[in-house]
């Protein structure tokens, strides 16, 4: 990539696929706020690629990839959207990942809704870190609540002295609108997976692709990556007296 391109892609518009499902009900005592990121301009020759693959697998095109529906018969499918994800420049993943057991929100003088603005922060902000132009934000949405939730969160980001950028936007968009979005709930269900006590009832196609996800990439699902690491990074978040 030559330095004229570079300049382009820092300039440009970043598109955030943020998935912040907490995956409450898997036996985790972990949360997870994950995003898929990328150039504007990538997303939709991404999305074709996604289509391709769907296609080869016989996947019904309007089917959602979701980490609950990881299975034995179609794990091959799964493993080469990890491949599409891998080799992909410009398609990044960041989550950041707290202890559920260790959160005192009276301790530290915030309600729960504070500390959900306060990990999205620390996830887009690693992410503004490495781009210049304005950033979009897509939010999985919820309920009737997204809407207002997404225009405070933007406020938020914009009035963060420690993120520059030349402005952040977020939106609500239903998951089956976004492959990018989709493939977040993917790696971030397996970032779920990989730190969740083992047990007898645990899925082995799930195992399995967290072990490939961890070999494809040569990363450790349950450690910190490094804040310069982009094309998959992961930050443990701790509190602090």
């Amino acid at each position: 990539m030559d330095k004229d391109e570079i300049i382009r892609l820092l300039r440009s518009t970043t598109n955030v696929y943020a998935d912040e499902s907490n995956h409450m009900d898997d036996g985790s005592t972990f949360m997870v706020l994950g995003a898929i990121w990328m150039d504007s301009e990538t997303t939709t020759n991404f999305t074709a690629r996604v289509k391709e693959i769907k296609v080869r697998h016989e996947i019904p095109l309007f089917r959602e990839i979701k980490w609950t529906k990881v299975s034995q018969a179609k794990l091959d499918y799964y493993k080469e959207l990890i491949d599409l994800f891998a080799s992909y420049v410009g398609v990044n993943y960041r989550a950041v990942i707290a202890d559920k057991t260790k959160l005192d929100h009276e301790r530290f003088g915030h309600t729960r809704d504070d500390f959900y603005y306060i990990m999205q922060y620390y996830l887009i902000r690693n992410i503004a870190e490495k781009c210049l132009g304005k950033i979009k934000i897509y939010l999985d949405y919820k309920d009737t609540w997204s809407g207002p939730r997404c225009h405070k969160l933007a406020d938020y980001l914009n009035h963060t002295a420690k993120i520059k950028t030349q402005g952040i936007s977020a939106q609500p968009i239903r998951s089956y609108e976004s492959a990018a979005l989709q493939l977040a709930d993917l790696i971030s269900g397996a970032l779920m997976y990989a730190n969740k006590e083992r047990s007898a009832e645990d899925s082995v196609a799930k195992l399995n692709l967290v072990e490939y996800i961890e070999s494809k990439l040569q990363i450790n699902l349950k450690e910190s990556t490094q804040p310069s690491d982009e094309k998959f990074n992961i930050f443990f978040w701790e509190a602090r007296d």
